[in-house]
C-alpha cells in the first residue's frame, strides 16, 4: 500500500469507517458492507468508472464519492469523465490531493446529513457514521409539510378523457431546486376532491412526495432513511436544504425539461 493511500486509510480507520472488496474499485471504504462512502480508482480510472456508473444495475450501489488518479485518465477521455462528473460526485484529482479532497468531501457530507447527528456532536463524523449504521433497524423517517403557491403548467398527460380524474396514471418528472435535482419521480393523482392530490406514494420510497392544490395549497416531503442508500439520502437533503434556502421547488417533465409544478414559500 502506497504512502498516500495508507494516509487516507489510516485516517478513514480512525473515524469508524471500514475498508472494503468492491469490484471495480482500487480502494473502498464505508460505514456498511457494499456501500462505499469514499472510494478510489488508481488504474484503468476511465474504463472503470464507466462500467460502474453507466453500465451497472441501478441497484448496484455506487459510491458516493469517487476519486480517480487524473495522472492515469488520457486527455481524449477528459471530456467524457467530465460529462460523468457533472452526473456524480467523482473528482479527477493526484494522488498529493487525495487525503485533501477525502477531507473536503466529508466536511460535505456532515453538512448535508446533519439531521442525524446530535446536536453538540464533538464528533460529528463518527456519529454520522454510527447514526448511518443504524438506519435500517431505527427506522428513522422525518417529514415536512409546506403551505406553498404552486402554479401548474400543462397537465393535459394526466387527464383522462380531458378531465383530471384519479388513475394509476404516472409520467416520470424531475425535482429540482436551485442546483438539487432529483429525476424519475413518479407521482399520480390520487384524488381531486375537495382538491387535486398528486403522490408518488411507494413508487419513490425512500422518498415520498405529496402535492396538494388549490386554496390551500401544500407541498410535503418525506423521507424513510431505513429505506435509503447514502446516494439517495444525499440526494433529498440536498434537494430539502436548497427548498429551505431558496423557497422554491420546481417539478418537471423529464423529456421536455417543460414546468409541471411550480412550488413558492
Amino acid at each position: 500500500m502506497q504512502d498516500h493511500i495508507k494516509e487516507i486509510n489510516s485516517y478513514l480507520l480512525h473515524r469508524g469507517f471500514e475498508p472494503l472488496e468492491y469490484s471495480v474499485l482500487d480502494y473502498a471504504w464505508g460505514w456498511r458492507p457494499e456501500e462505499p462512502v469514499i472510494a478510489l480508482i488508481e488504474t484503468a480510472s476511465f474504463q472503470s468508472a464507466m462500467n460502474l456508473y453507466w453500465s451497472s444495475a441501478e441497484y448496484i450501489t455506487k459510491p458516493w464519492c469517487l476519486l480517480i488518479n487524473g495522472d492515469k485518465v488520457p486527455s481524449h477521455q477528459q471530456i467524457l469523465l467530465e460529462k460523468l462528473s457533472r452526473q456524480y460526485n467523482i473528482h479527477s484529482v493526484n494522488p498529493e490531493e487525495y487525503l485533501p479532497s477525502v477531507k473536503q468531501q466529508l466536511t460535505r457530507l456532515v453538512k448535508i446529513l446533519d439531521t442525524y447527528i446530535p446536536d453538540g456532536s464533538r464528533n460529528p463524523l463518527m456519529d454520522l457514521g454510527d447514526s448511518v449504521k443504524t438506519w435500517r433497524e431505527m427506522k428513522p423517517v422525518n417529514e415536512y409539510k409546506y403551505s406553498v403557491e404552486i402554479e401548474t403548467g400543462n397537465l393535459d398527460a394526466y387527464k383522462v378523457d380531458g378531465e383530471l380524474v384519479p388513475s394509476r396514471k404516472t409520467i416520470p418528472l424531475t425535482i429540482r431546486s436551485n442546483r438539487a435535482i432529483i429525476e424519475g419521480v413518479l407521482p399520480r393523482l390520487v384524488d381531486t376532491i375537495p382538491y387535486p392530490l398528486f403522490d408518488t406514494e411507494h413508487r419513490n420510497l425512500p422518498m415520498v412526495l405529496r402535492l396538494r392544490l388549490g386554496d390551500r395549497s401544500q407541498l410535503s416531503l418525506r423521507f424513510e432513511a431505513d429505506k435509503s442508500n447514502l446516494l439517495e439520502a444525499t440526494s433529498f437533503w440536498r434537494l430539502h436544504g436548497e427548498f429551505i434556502d431558496t423557497g422554491k421547488i420546481e417539478i418537471l417533465e423529464n423529456n421536455t425539461g417543460k414546468i409541471l409544478f411550480s412550488c413558492e414559500a
